[in-house]
């Protein structure tokens, strides 16, 4: 996850325009909250400054991160014909497959901790193009316009005023992490919208062609598997052997690789915990009484993950809205106690600021890329940079849950207050 760009001080240059960036953001979306009534014209507005930054995100800005590397080799050692689960890209087997884009490749040492969907899309866009990387952010950055145009429908049938998806198009996070960084979360969060979307349309209860999307979002990136208990809740046993029926599909391909399918998973899952908060807090005061700190903060950490999923689907609401509320919620806890938090993470749940105003994850798509990056620059001063990032993201989460149960009269709510501009009847 180490730089891409061959300049040093460019985290500096980058964090200057994101900053400018995400106030031009911040200030339209709220704008966009004391406007009632926003003229028709707005929403096309909206989607074509979307795409126009997405353009200038490809264009302009450096990669900020090695992984895409790692996804076409993936994808030309499985055009080579081996199960990239088998071995790391260092191992003398896959020798001859090198070339200059090897060189970029972190944690060589590691076989790949991508799921089966994903590695199925690496092998073809490595066919198209084995030798560049271009072509996956062009991918990636399609599907992050195809997403917005997908929340827009989405936004519409839960009652939602569709030029809210300003809240998901322009936020700078999601541009520069898929259209810059090159990342494939994008690709995972667009497949679970998509399920959410034809949940919507099949009144509120998801059916086959829902738990399909569902099982290739979980294929994508393992983080949508959060989401899937509120998907299951709502659609019984059938949408249950269907979606496990699409992992299996998924699945089937690379189950040669036997005990070293989950391997790079386990190693990643073993060490890694940049910029985290509270797991890196619980493992830095865990580190003064036991050696076997990291363990535990892991297991600690899941715990925490698996109730707050358990509570939120004893507290699931009804219809697509209930799936959407829960979903976001769980993954927003995964990211808060989990580990580790590289920006593009928060692509998935981004989106829930098109539904609800959070002002503590506004500020997280702000703290969480300042810290990561600024940390690249200034590795010493990393856990300073944590606690300043985490601070007002955990004071302002803090202080809306406790304005919300004080005025509901004590009763606690899972979802803010609408928008304003949300708050006039759905009439197209």
């Amino acid at each position: 996850m180490g730089p891409a760009a061959g300049n040093a001080r460019w985290p500096a240059h980058y964090l200057r325009g994101y900053l400018i960036a995400w106030l031009a953001y911040a200030g339209a979306g709220m704008l966009l909250r004391q406007v009632k009534r926003p003229p028709r014209w707005w929403l096309g507005w909206i989607v074509v400054v979307g795409i126009a930054l997405h353009l200038v995100a490809f264009a302009r800005t450096p990669r900020g991160s090695t992984d895409i590397y790692r996804y076409l080799w993936d994808g030309r050692v499985i055009n080579a014909g081996i199960n990239p689960y088998l071995f790391p890209p260092n191992a003398p087997e896959l020798a001859p497959l090198r070339d200059e884009n090897w060189r970029h490749i972190n944690f060589k040492h590691i076989p790949t901790i991508y799921p089966p969907a994903a590695q199925l899309l690496f092998s073809g866009l490595a066919r198209l193009d084995p030798r560049g990387v271009d072509l996956f952010r062009l991918t990636f950055a399609v599907f992050d316009v195809g997403l917005v145009l997908l929340l827009i429908p989405l936004l519409r049938r839960t009652g939602r005023a569709p030029e809210n998806v300003l809240w998901y198009a322009w936020c700078p996070l999601a541009v520069t992490e898929t259209a810059a960084g090159g990342h494939l979360d994008v690709v995972g969060v667009f497949l679970l919208a998509l399920a959410m979307l034809l949940a919507a349309r099949a009144g509120g209860r998801p059916g086959r062609a829902g738990a399909l999307a569902l099982a290739a979002a979980v294929m994508t990136k393992g983080f949508a598997v959060f989401a899937a208990p509120f998907f299951i809740k709502r659609g019984g046993l059938r949408f249950t052997a269907w979606f496990a029926s699409g992992c299996a599909l998924l699945l089937a391909p690379f189950l040669g690789a036997r005990e070293h399918l989950f391997a790079g998973l386990f190693a990643y899952l073993s060490g890694w915990k940049a910029n985290s908060g509270l797991f890196m807090l619980a493992d830095w005061m865990l580190e003064h009484v036991t050696e076997r700190h990291y363990q535990l903060t892991r297991l600690g950490s899941l715990a925490l993950i698996l109730a707050a999923t358990v509570w939120l689907v004893r507290r699931q609401g009804p219809g697509v809205r209930g799936i959407i509320a829960g979903a976001f919620a769980a993954l927003s806890a995964v990211l808060l106690f989990g580990a580790p938090v590289p920006p593009w993470y928060l692509t998935w749940t981004l989106p829930l600021l098109c539904w609800w105003w959070v002002p503590g994850w506004l500020a997280f798509t702000l703290t969480a890329v300042v810290q990561f990056y600024a940390g690249i620059q200034f590795p010493e001063s990393v856990n300073l940079l944590l606690w300043l990032g985490y601070s007002p993201v955990f004071a302002l989460l803090i202080w809306q849950w406790l304005t919300a149960s004080t005025s509901a009269g004590g009763r606690r709510s899972t979802e803010s207050p609408p928008p304003p501009c949300t708050r006039r009847p759905h009439t197209r």
